[in-house]
């Protein structure tokens, strides 16, 4: 597995999780002089998450003082161990030149600004060669209906149904007989309870209607 080490420029990056990266990675954090390590990395519950990551605090302040540390890491880094792959946390274009510079000479490292660039992309998993994607819910739990896939998980057709093979145009189909008796009733809104109800059975009087649960309860 091949060695890959991570410099994290924490004057620039001022947050870093580190959770996914596997166990390839070492990470040596380069902290300003006006900085703190995390408080994690001290407590005992904690300190395992930080067994391959190094704090490097710098001593003095000045301009560009931290960059020039991780630039004497990675050329120290070239020097002993050069098959190492280097990757700069930082989101400074002025590494560009160095890291270019390096590569050049046969070394592999990079600049990147998210630990996102570093974790390989989820692998889409592997569909069987008779199964089909549903494109509405991207799940792969259809079954052929009548010709085409029908998806278990949305319930709609991930490819179209065969118009030969449906019901309706199969010898001897009958439409299902529909209820004749439609809805007659009349909804308004009854000038006694203020409730929109049925008025089947209601009075209606000098434009108002009164609904029969009001008449039944004034006629006691």
């Amino acid at each position: 597995m091949t060695k890959k080490l991570l410099l994290v420029d924490l004057e620039n990056k001022h947050k870093v999780d580190l959770s996914p990266l596997d166990e390839s990675f070492r990470a040596i954090i380069f902290v300003g002089a006006n900085q703190n390590p995390p408080k994690a990395a001290k407590k005992p519950a904690t300190a395992h998450r930080f067994s391959r990551v190094d704090f490097l605090k710098i001593s003095g302040a000045g301009k560009n003082a931290l960059d020039f540390h991780i630039a004497f890491e990675l050329g120290r880094t070239f020097e002993t161990a050069p098959d190492t792959e280097c990757f700069v946390l930082s989101g400074d274009k002025g590494f560009d030149p160095l890291l270019n510079h390096l590569n050049a000479n046969g070394m592999s490292c990079r600049r990147v600004e998210s630990i996102a660039e570093l974790v390989p992309v989820n692998v889409v998993p592997l569909v069987a060669h008779d199964q089909v994607v549903c494109p509405f819910c991207n799940k792969a739990s259809t079954i052929e209906h009548h010709g085409g896939h029908w998806c278990s998980n949305c319930g709609r057709f991930a490819t179209a149904p065969d118009p030969k093979l449906l019901p309706s145009n199969q010898k001897g189909y009958r439409e299902p007989e529909r209820n004749k008796y439609g809805d007659n009733a009349i909804y308004y809104e009854c000038g006694w309870c203020h409730q929109r109800t049925d008025m089947t059975g209601g009075i209606y009087d000098d434009g108002e209607w009164m609904c029969g649960g009001c008449i039944a309860r004034y006629a006691k």
